[in-house]
């Protein structure tokens, strides 16, 4: 997890320099999920492409942490950016499910400055995710649904990553 947070926030830094919206979520388990509204305007397989590219262009930018192997032996302790889960039929835990794993861990929303060196998604269980909800005064994802990206402007800028 140590270097899923690095990643997490290139992540994140990608997306800003694309004029793309980035929000995170724990994964309820050993990683965190980076969604990146898309507006309704691509097709699955133009959203599926996307995530590929965005893929490609933080391994290319970290090769040292990332990878898209799939296979474990060649990750080579490297971090596995699934794109993959962007596919037909593939489940995503959505937001605030409880995990089946011991300590009931939830996968729970969150604001970019919580993505750091202290994030322990093992503190988001099925008791303290309904404190923290109740502290909360606005909706780390809020507007979430609500973005329209300039994805030809993406795009365009993404190409340049490989030009």
């Amino acid at each position: 997890f140590s270097e899923v947070v690095p990643l997490a926030r290139a992540t994140k830094r990608l997306c800003d320099e694309l004029g793309l919206a980035a929000f995170a979520k724990t994964s309820g388990a050993t990683g965190l999920h980076v969604l990146v509204p898309l507006g309704r305007a691509l097709t699955f397989a133009q959203s599926r492409q996307l995530g590929m590219l965005l893929a490609h262009a933080l391994v290319a930018r970290h090769p040292d942490i990332a990878t898209v192997d799939r296979m474990l032996q060649a990750r080579k302790g490297r971090v596995y950016v699934d794109v993959l889960q962007n596919g037909h039929g593939r489940l995503i835990v959505s937001a605030f499910s409880v995990r089946p794993r011991s300590g009931a861990p939830v996968s729970t929303p969150l604001r970019w400055r919580e993505v750091g060196p202290r994030l322990d998604p093992s503190a988001f269980d099925i008791r303290s995710v309904p404190r923290r909800l109740a502290r909360q005064r606005t909706d780390p994802w809020a507007g979430l649904l609500e973005i329209e990206p300039d994805l030809l402007g993406a795009l365009e800028a993404l190409q340049s990553q490989f030009s």
